[in-house]
């Protein structure tokens, strides 16, 4: 089989470099944008200094996730049994890297001791994939291990009449709505692949909860503030509303909820002021720059979901980012992560989790272009 579209090319030469420069022991490793001072400064050194052996790869779950969805979705695509073989190979690491309590070790050294909700949910979604792929048991119980510690062990924190589900296992923080969309598209999953309704117990006053969060102009905060807990209305505002968006996409798709549709269309409306002229994302509410490569990719595929679903028409939008973002890829296949930061610096290291984001959602455009072209032949 082969790719008919446009974007075969881009797609097939960022996988390659994944696997070359990223995949060994069942795992998508490497370094890692992290936190505080290594976010903020100490990345931009390593960047300038690649030729450097820096020996700071970490294995998030996260890119894992990503990395089994794109494997399975170029499996089905063009039939190659390497594709298969690597989705198993890293769903049975993933198995053997989760603990007896059905939860996973965070990888930065700054939050060691702590359980991050969106690292297991994503470790769980993947997990559920496979099972679905290959009806190995063993995964789908993996994943329902994770959500029983998620919701015994790591817990809700109460808002009115509504529940969110703690950013850190058992610790109370700020109200993030990103891990509430994330753990609503998990037990949709959970519920699609069992059939068993308790994985849907706790949706309702997660929606409610949503529908609190949301803003009149179509954006979740990163947190919600309450009297009692501070939020912070805007963090990276484009990026985190396009993820959430595709993850209510997904749970709309999975229940056909009308309240989460509600959500999408006033989500939309926003999202689409966060695309510059030239095709990138902006870097938050308030500013344009810097340019994050993987936000520019999320966006495009925002705008091609929600056309899908019957939104309104985001071609053009879609089409824009799309071409600045194939711009950005570089001669080996991977792509820089960010530009103008700080006005002048820029991080050209590559970044598993983000490179496996970038090819989900290069992924999801070409698909649908096929979609649109098998239409105009018909």
């Amino acid at each position: 089989m082969t790719m008919q579209t446009s974007f075969a090319e881009p797609i097939l030469a960022l996988y390659e470099y994944l696997q070359a420069r990223h995949w060994r022991d069942g795992a998508l490793t490497g370094p890692d944008p992290g936190l505080r001072f290594n976010f903020r400064i100490w990345r931009f050194l390593k960047s300038y200094t690649r030729f450097l052996p820096w020996h700071d790869d970490t294995y998030f779950l996260q890119g894992q996730g990503y990395w089994i969805w794109d494997n399975w979705k170029l499996y089905a695509r063009l039939g190659e049994i390497r594709f298969r073989e690597t989705a198993v190979c890293c769903t049975e690491r993933i198995l053997r890297e989760q603990k007896q309590d059905g939860s996973w070790e965070y990888p930065l050294r700054e939050w060691k001791d702590r359980v991050a909700t969106v690292d297991g949910d994503y470790a769980a979604r993947g997990l559920l994939l496979s099972y679905e792929k290959t009806g190995d048991r063993r995964y789908r119980d993996a994943a329902v291990r994770w959500y029983d510690f998620l919701v015994e062990k790591g817990g809700f924190q109460n808002y009115r009449d509504a529940l969110v589900i703690r950013y850190f296992a058992g610790r109370d923080g700020r109200l993030v709505p990103n891990n509430v969309t994330l753990t609503l598209t998990l037990n949709a999953e959970l519920r699609h692949a069992t059939g068993d309704p308790r994985f849907s117990e706790y949706d309702e006053a997660m929606i409610r909860f949503l529908e609190y969060a949301l803003r009149g102009n179509g954006e979740f905060p990163y947190a919600f503030a309450t009297e009692a807990i501070p939020g912070r209305e805007h963090f990276l505002c484009y990026q985190y509303n396009c993820f959430q968006f595709l993850d209510l996409v997904r749970y709309w798709e999975l229940t056909g909820n009308e309240r989460i549709r509600a959500l999408l269309e006033k989500q939309i409306t926003y999202i689409r002021t966060g695309l510059e002229g030239d095709g990138h994302s902006r870097y938050s509410c308030d500013k344009r720059y810097p340019d994050v490569t993987y936000y520019t990719a999320v966006m495009s595929a925002t705008f091609i979901k929600a056309g899908e679903i019957g939104l309104g028409a985001f071609h053009e939008e879609a089409l824009r980012a799309a071409r600045y973002l194939l711009a950005r890829q570089n001669r080996k296949g991977g792509f820089p992560y960010s530009r103008r930061n700080y006005g002048i610096l820029g991080d050209r290291r590559s970044y598993p989790r983000y490179q496996a984001m970038i090819l989900k959602h290069l992924l999801l455009i070409a698909e649908h272009e096929d979609r649109e072209r098998y239409a105009y032949d018909r």
